[in-house]
């Protein structure tokens, strides 16, 4: 028998799937139900509302990229390394993930709460780009005068803005992008 957690998590995959095929509008609790193969009131146990349900997709993609990202960073070395490895990742998850690349496309307004959640992660997401900025600069790997926050901004955005050109605006299959070229970039600089 599946736990409480395990039984949420399971009604969240099945709602990223009916939310991505029919939309906010569109998708009724009983299509979700259905898909998470439960009854429709089952869902009301663990989420108060469609909204409500809506918002815990949102939270639980956003952690399920942090986390994965972050893991991405440890099977590195080196910052070259470590990069690499965040810009695969990125683009892997997103071309795995267009049914929560649709689900993030139809946001409209957010609670408040669900704003700081989000907001929280999204600085998270920072906190472990800094992290990696700050051990090359211990390690010798880059200039040791390099403002760790700017450095942050640089590769955060630059990686997010790669993957979605790659897999988003010009889709290339994932094993010809060219992840060395945005790494390059990052480390060498333009001049």
């Amino acid at each position: 028998m599946a736990s409480r957690e395990e039984k949420q998590t399971d009604i969240i995959k099945a709602s990223i799937r009916v939310f991505s095929e029919h939309g906010f509008d569109g998708a009724k609790m009983e299509s979700i139900a259905k898909e998470a193969g439960i009854g429709k009131g089952t869902i009301y146990e663990y989420f108060e509302s469609k909204e409500r349900l809506y918002e815990e997709i949102l939270k639980f993609s956003v952690e399920e990229y942090r986390l994965g990202l972050k893991e991405s960073m440890t099977r590195g070395e080196t910052i070259e390394e470590k990069l690499r490895n965040c810009a695969r990742f990125n683009t892997e998850f997103l071309n795995g993930h267009m049914d929560i690349v649709q689900i993030f496309m139809q946001v409209n307004t957010l609670s408040k709460e669900m704003r700081v959640q989000l907001f929280a992660e999204h600085l998270a997401i920072l906190k472990n780009y800094t992290e990696m900025v700050h051990a090359a600069k211990l390690k010798g790997e880059i200039r040791e005068d390099l403002d760790e926050e700017l450095a942050t901004y640089c590769i955060a955005g630059a990686l997010d803005l790669f993957s979605k050109q790659r897999v988003l605006m010009d889709p290339q299959p994932l094993a010809k992008i060219d992840h060395q070229g945005i790494v390059d970039v990052l480390l060498k600089g333009l001049k």
